[in-house]
């Protein structure tokens, strides 16, 4: 069973194949990890905290403690995407 959304399997799965012990280093780093964001929500004259799932990264993503609104990064932070740019030309690189 997948840990992560399919798109994000298939993304490591290609990056996996690919980088060499220094990239993946680096891809260990920015790991993908499901995530809340809280935020507020207003509507009829009163607020509710409530919360989104996405999945972020292990660094890029870091939510400070008892925020009300923080619009995290999602994963594929920028220095995973940084990762796969060297690859554009593989037959099994998405642009997505």
């Amino acid at each position: 069973m997948a840990r992560h959304a399919l798109w994000v399997e298939e993304l490591l799965g290609f990056l996996l194949m690919r980088l060499d012990e220094t990239g993946f280093e680096h891809l260990v780093a920015h790991e993908p990890r499901a995530m809340w964001a809280p935020y507020i929500e207003t509507a009829g004259g009163r607020a509710e905290q409530r919360a989104r799932s996405f999945t972020g990264c292990t660094t890029c993503s870091q939510l400070p403690p008892d925020s009300l609104y923080y619009a995290a990064e999602e994963w594929p932070c920028q220095a995973v995407r940084s990762l796969a740019l060297p690859f554009a030309g593989d037959p099994g690189y998405r642009e997505a």
